[in-house]
């Protein structure tokens, strides 16, 4: 029996004694230092019957009824992040840990083999522990994102994957109170809602760092008359002018409000990412300060607030990257910087440039990998998937030569609030899941991850599939699989539906011959008849498939957003389609006859 478990442990022993089943009716005794409603939980949704005890020390463990408790086993991961030890043998059942998460997540490691193994699973011994003590997701509730009821689920399911923290980019989301003008008319969660989603992130081990963008990418703020005049410029609709009378002040009242809904969080995200037109306005002229320099000295007045309300300021880096030494050594040392590159030739060598400027400053230090970003195709449907799987494998790379406790696995919905959204988040899941996997285990193996997510994610078996030559598939194969495999899926069936109906219309849309990429030969040439029927044949074949395409995924979005959304969503992928098919009309005046003739 393969165990394609996500993230894959370092390490596994099964032995050869048959499968054994039956596991969730053994009666098993949870032990731990102090109650903990987590634990009894997770317990009592895998067993029937589960007895509770406190015991003294700081070891965690789950055994069978009666069985002598072997603590000294929880020491084989001493010192290692959120290790748990499994034995399980034909009567008999342990979990050991040195910690809460660490036993948590063995009872996860749990659930996901009886999952895998339909309640069968061999005799095996799991001895495991993450290699990164910070492993995180990122939720963007900008433009178009998951309704709150399936971010719940999305954040719920984070934990099978040992994931344990979520940057939430929460833009006009949040239910400011004191600036209620920030609140999103529509979508900005209520106090309730917003109390459940931590609840749900704390109930899964899961650390919530709340991100407020504080410099750039401000549209939501800056587009209210009562801050207009703290742009850099008019024209800079985004970007705060920092020499500004009222700039500060402005976002200190809403760093004030961010933190306060977030009593637990350790960390509070400032953003401070291009902020392009920093530097051209007449205030930021008659400072006398260069670029970097004012960027520095306003940031610094944000850390010091940020301290202030008891949490740990991070920023992300581009802005420093061609500051001088001597301008970084007056960044203020309580905030820490997190690098992100997403990819390029040089992406490794231009990591460590930047990683030991800021090293040799003594600032603290994180990296950020992406799963969902621009990569040069502002329309993608899902990621750019042969980039992401490599920026993951440097940064993961990277962590260890440069010895970084953490990856902040960043995931965009837009390129920023006014642009066009990037496919869904469900869609992002496959290279958000392998970023998961190597965070636990940096050496997690690659060729393996696309049928373990396919298993574990999709509930399909390879061997079930009709694949003539599986071994012929790479980790990059993924998104081009689902339309050929959707009938043997059995689990996140609605993501795959997703995937396919984007490929569906990328078909007609990119892929056979779209009529935007020789519609200019019927200007050119009003008198040929060659010309003209050529293009009412592919009128003809591209739109009728474009139509079939937009009403496939009009049904599957209106499962997965609300309607605004939903619309917002199916403009910004046919507007254009439809407006070549408009101008094509312009020009052969008896389309609308091939409409009637071909239904």
């Amino acid at each position: 029996m393969n165990i394609n478990l996500i993230p894959q442990p370092q390490y596994v022993q099964t032995r050869e004694t048959g499968l054994i089943t039956g596991v969730p009716t053994w009666q098993v005794e949870l032990h731990t230092p102090s109650a903990d409603l987590r634990l009894s939980a997770l317990s009592a949704s895998i067993f029937g019957e589960v007895t509770e005890t406190v015991i003294s020390g700081d070891c965690y463990a789950l055994v069978s009824t009666g069985l002598p408790l072997n603590l000294r086993m929880a020491q084989r991961v001493q010192g290692r992040n959120d290790g748990y030890v499994l034995i399980l043998d034909k009567s008999h059942l342990e979990i050991y840990a040195l910690s809460a998460s660490g036993l948590f997540y063995g009872l996860k490691t749990l659930e996901q083999l009886l999952r895998n193994g339909n309640g069968s699973i061999p005799a095996l011994t799991i001895i495991d522990w993450a290699d990164l003590r910070l492993r995180s997701d990122y939720l963007d509730l900008r433009t178009v994102y998951p309704t709150f009821e399936l971010i719940l689920q999305y954040v719920a399911e984070l934990s099978s994957y040992k994931i344990n923290t979520l940057v939430v980019e929460y833009e006009d989301k949040l239910p400011f109170r004191k600036l209620s003008l920030l609140r999103h008319p529509e979508f900005a969660f209520t106090e309730v809602e917003h109390r459940l989603l931590l609840q749900t992130a704390y109930d899964n081990f899961i650390t919530i760092i709340p991100k407020q963008q504080s410099f750039g990418h401000l549209e939501y703020i800056l587009k209210h008359p009562a801050y207009i005049s703290l742009r850099e410029t008019p024209e800079s609709v985004a970007e705060l002018c920092p020499n500004r009378a009222g700039s500060f002040e402005m976002m200190a009242e809403i760093l004030e409000e961010v933190a306060s809904f977030h009593p637990d969080s350790e960390y509070l995200h400032l953003g401070c990412d291009e902020v392009w037109s920093l530097g051209t306005c007449a205030d930021c002229r008659q400072s006398g300060l260069t670029r970097e320099a004012s960027f520095i000295r306003f940031v610094n007045r944000l850390v010091e607030k940020t301290v202030s309300l008891g949490k740990k300021p991070m920023i992300w880096h581009d802005m420093l990257m061609h500051a001088t030494v001597e301008e970084i050594a007056a960044l203020d040392k309580r905030v820490l910087v997190v690098v992100w590159i997403y990819g390029g030739h040089r992406m490794k060598a231009d990591a460590r440039q930047i990683l030991h400027k800021l090293q040799d400053a003594g600032i603290e230090i994180m990296g950020a990998s992406s799963v969902r970003c621009w990569d040069d195709n502002g329309d993608q449907n899902y990621p750019v998937i042969h980039n992401r799987i490599n920026n993951i494998l440097d940064w993961v790379e990277l962590v260890q030569s440069e010895q970084l406790y953490g990856i902040i696995h960043t995931n965009w919905a837009c390129p920023f609030s006014l642009g066009s959204p990037y496919g869904l988040f469900e869609t992002s899941r496959y290279p958000a899941f392998f970023a998961a996997d190597h965070s636990w285990n940096f050496h997690a193996d690659t060729h393996s991850f696309l049928e373990r997510f396919l298993g574990q994610f999709h509930g399909v078996l390879i061997e079930e599939l009709p694949l003539e030559e599986w071994n012929d598939y790479v980790v990059t194969d993924y998104y081009q699989l689902i339309p050929q495999i959707l009938p043997s899926i059995t689990q996140n069936r609605l993501t795959a539906e997703l995937i396919d109906a984007m490929i569906q219309f990328e078909i007609p849309a990119q892929r056979r011959s779209p009529l935007q990429t020789f519609l200019f030969r019927g200007v050119l040439s009003p008198d040929s008849e060659e010309v003209f029927t050529f293009l009412r044949d592919k009128y003809k074949s591209g739109y009728g498939d474009l139509m079939k395409a937009k009403q496939n995924m009009q049904t599957v979005l209106a499962k997965l957003l609300p309607p605004s959304m939903t619309e917002l969503f199916i403009m910004s992928r046919f507007y254009r389609p439809e407006l070549f098919e408009a101008n094509l009309r312009e020009i052969i005046t008896d389309l609308a006859i091939l409409d009637t003739e071909t239904g």
